[in-house]
């Protein structure tokens, strides 16, 4: 969960779930919102329970999750045309710059023909898929929701140090690898 603030005094908040529990929230989205941030976030509950909501929630249930051949004879593809991973991350329109930019990048002397174009396209579908694949995972992982009590000590020791909160948010955002922060002083560290 997370709130942000917005113009006119209004604060975007945002909360996931289990895309499992999205047919049972979809219902009563306000009150699932009130109930964790309840739990998880009391000062921000009551914040949202005194304001109530400025609009309606929008949610989304079915993310679709697949990386595909970026590229074939004649053809690639860029964006979630190319790869789509759930919204947790916030890290879509992102990658699809990135891609583009791998694409045009590849083609930077003019777009050959015949068998160099296809061979300029093939090395952007291996390079592509090495661009999106460790995110993609990591993606997933952070969708997952699941807490696990190793996951819950790495989240309450970067929660602990302002550093490994930046350094999080980082990762998450592609600012930094997660091999820089899955160091081994980190690991360490819980």
């Amino acid at each position: 969960m997370g709130a942000l603030p917005t113009g006119d005094g209004a604060t975007l908040v945002g909360c996931y779930f289990p895309q499992s529990d999205f047919q049972r929230i979809k219902g009563d989205a306000f009150d699932a919102y009130l109930a964790s941030f309840r739990e998880l976030a009391p000062d921000l509950h009551a914040r949202v329970a005194e304001a109530g909501p400025v609009d309606r929630l929008y949610g989304t249930g079915d993310q679709q999750n697949f990386i595909r051949r970026a590229a074939g004879p004649g053809w690639a593809l860029v964006g979630d045309a190319a790869h789509h991973k759930d919204s947790i991350t916030a890290r879509g329109i992102t990658e699809a710059y990135l891609q583009a930019q791998l694409l045009a990048d590849t083609l930077a002397d003019g777009v050959p023909r015949g068998a160099a174009l296809d061979e300029a396209l093939e090395r952007y579908a291996k390079a592509h898929h090495d661009l999106v694949v460790d995110v993609y995972n990591s993606t997933l992982f952070v969708a997952d929701l699941e807490v696990k009590d190793e996951r819950l000590a790495m989240l309450r020791a970067v929660a602990d140090s302002s550093e490994m909160t930046e350094l999080y948010f980082s990762m998450l955002s592609g600012a930094c690898s997660a091999d820089e922060f899955f160091n081994e002083e980190f690991l360490a560290s819980f």
